[in-house]
């Protein structure tokens, strides 16, 4: 039976990983480039006498699950990060450096990119699409957007990147505390889908922007992990840059002998 810091289990584990994100990505284009998905769950959210969606001024929605939800996660953000400062001076040992590295730069770029994303995709909202009393066609994201409309910034969805941010942790404390990491990975994953989901129904994401937003956050996060070699698996030794010496060659230890 193999162990966990065997380089073989890590190396599957990576593997794994891969071609779960690549089997994800099949099915959402499938999905949503292959159907009218988008568009008839958006419908369930719009009023066609009122031309607008009726929550999209609503206070519950707007107060708290728009600002007051994205406040408090940010807010949070500001003791995880000097948490993650202090253990990247190895103050905690249940948070390698590497890993604590991991969760401050995913927690930052999780909802940095996703926001230049938004800039560079041009993609509406649904408040923007024709179907809805907008201005623009609905198209896929491969297609091409046509010249002649002003351009969205809808895609992926950056308000559910927010609540996303914290799926990094997931990965930072899976090697020592595996429970804890699946929990913080489960509420974040719910919290970043329920934050999209609200603004879904006021006409501000599709399922699919959602749904890809959660997507890059896990993706974002294993890359990271990988770039800063993060240890992931239980059991899985610290890397160091002394890490080759540790391990001695036989014909080494031979040569020392005979001295």
């Amino acid at each position: 039976m193999q162990s966990r810091n065997n380089p073989v289990t890590l190396s599957r584990w990576w593997y794994r990983q891969a071609l779960l994100m690549a089997i994800l990505a099949a099915l959402l284009l499938l999905i949503f480039e292959q159907t009218r998905l988008d568009l008839w769950l958006e419908r369930f959210f719009y009023d066609p006498v009122l031309g607008d969606f009726p929550t999209r001024h609503h206070w519950f929605f707007t107060v708290v699950m728009h600002h007051g939800v994205k406040q408090v996660s940010i807010a949070l953000l500001f003791p995880a990060a000097a948490l993650c400062l202090l253990a990247m001076r190895g103050k905690f040992a249940w948070l390698p450096p590497r890993n604590a590295l991991l969760a401050l730069t995913g927690m930052l770029l999780i909802p940095l990119t996703t926001a230049l994303l938004k800039q560079i995709t041009n993609r509406h909202c649904p408040w923007d699409i024709i179907d809805f009393g907008g201005y623009a066609p609905y198209i896929g994201l491969l297609a091409t957007t046509p010249h002649d409309i002003a351009p969205g910034m809808c895609f992926p969805a950056g308000h559910a990147a927010s609540g996303l941010a914290w799926i990094v942790w997931g990965l930072a404390l899976a090697h020592s505390m595996k429970s804890i990491s699946r929990v913080i990975l489960a509420f974040s994953l719910a919290l970043g889908i329920a934050m999209g989901l609200a603004r879904m129904t006021q006409g501000a994401h599709f399922l699919s922007h959602v749904l890809w937003s959660a997507w890059w956050a896990w993706a974002l996060s294993l890359v990271l992990a990988y770039l800063f070699s993060a240890r992931i698996l239980a059991g899985e030794p610290a890397r160091s840059e002394n890490s080759r010496s540790e391990q001695t060659d036989p014909d080494d230890q031979r040569i020392h002998q005979r001295q």
